[in-house]
């Protein structure tokens, strides 16, 4: 028996005992990673010389006038002059060209860390969590002559199972940087959302869910602006129902996630998500010493706007395949991960995304 117990506390990240006595008999699965940097919203910019060529060129501007004394022929000094004659001339400046132009660009806080995807996945459990995401060359090939525009969020959040280990409810909110010129750029607190987890299949002792789930996104963001046509930013609540499942195998785990994005203001993107992952439990760790246990994975997310598919429009989302790869290490409770998610189907919406994560379980 003592042999089995040890051989059990080698396959879990922590002996949980079970509902029916005994351990755990597999490892778990790992969180999704994520790959989703938002939505593009139509806006005007006052660009000038230097930025994009077809505007380039300077102008002479009036900026005044300039009170002159005008001498009379053949006379070189102005005292000797009894009745002096005086004349306003204009004065004139080079002026750099400066015109409008319409970019697509996402807005801090906008569907940024909404997804189930970034960093969940349809177990219940209890957790603290933190995320951070880099997105380098966000929306460069929709606006090829803007210079580059970075974006960057962190997600602080947290899970509790709730009436057992069926049913969690959990809470998340981002912080939100986008480093953008013109005065697209802004840092602020992103929408908060909530999330509510069923798993109606809970089979804890294999590892096996099949689960449901709603997310509900507030419009708490601080960011407030106008779009390309004079009308303000969209504000809505998404609602974003989905169900996702877990297969543990011998080997790894199979988990896949289904959701659909829907916002109260009908301007916004309606998004359904399709996101498959795969983990291969390499190393599963030894609670009696500090080597983690590895878990690479590998995931793909098909996302597909069901309207404001069109790139002249005010706002904005292509398809997209995403695929991610990554590497979770795990020390019985606390687990750290670190991913690279790259766009597969042009137009690219980033060039690379960075993404890493942290969870504590308790």
């Amino acid at each position: 028996m003592l042999d089995n117990l040890l051989a059990s506390r080698l396959t879990v990240p922590f002996a949980t005992p079970t509902g029916g006595g005994g351990l755990q008999g597999r490892s778990f699965n790992e969180e999704f990673d994520g790959d989703f940097g938002g939505v593009f919203y139509r806006r005007t910019i006052l660009v000038t010389l230097g930025y994009f060529p077809v505007f380039a060129g300077t102008k002479q501007v009036q900026v005044g006038t300039q009170k002159i004394v005008i001498l009379p022929p053949n006379q070189k000094n102005p005292i000797t002059i009894t009745v002096p004659v005086f004349a306003n001339v204009p004065v004139f400046v080079n002026t750099p060209i400066t015109q409008t132009r319409s970019v697509l660009v996402p807005v801090p806080g906008r569907y940024n860390g909404i997804l189930i995807t970034d960093n969940d996945s349809p177990r219940p459990s209890d957790r603290l969590y933190f995320g951070f995401n880099h997105y380098s060359g966000i929306g460069r090939s929709l606006n090829p002559s803007l210079p580059a525009i970075d974006l960057n969020w962190g997600m602080f959040g947290f899970e509790k199972t709730v009436f057992g280990d069926d049913l969690s409810v959990g809470l998340r909110v981002p912080v939100v940087g986008l480093n953008a010129p013109f005065g697209l750029g802004a840092q602020t607190v992103g929408d908060l959302s909530v999330l509510f987890k069923y798993a109606f299949i809970n089979d804890r002792v294999n590892q096996n869910y099949l689960s449901v789930g709603l997310v509900v996104t507030t419009p708490t963001s601080s960011v407030s602006g106008v779009l390309s046509d004079g009308s303000a930013f969209p504000n809505s609540v998404l609602l974003q129902p989905w169900t996702g499942f877990v297969r543990s195998f011998d080997w790894g785990y199979l988990q896949g996630i289904s959701n659909l994005v829907v916002p109260t203001d009908g301007r916004d993107v309606i998004l359904l998500g399709n996101s498959l992952a795969t983990g291969i439990w390499l190393y599963r760790g030894n609670p009696d010493r500090l080597l983690p246990a590895l878990t690479p994975t590998f995931e793909c997310h098909v996302r597909t706007p069901l309207n404001n598919r069109d790139r002249n429009g005010l706002i904005f989302l292509q398809d997209m395949v995403n695929l991610t790869s990554g590497l979770h290490l795990r020390w019985r409770r606390l687990v750290i991960s670190g991913a690279v998610s790259v766009p597969v189907v042009g137009p690219r919406p980033w060039n690379i995304e960075a993404i890493s994560n942290v969870n504590w379980r308790f």
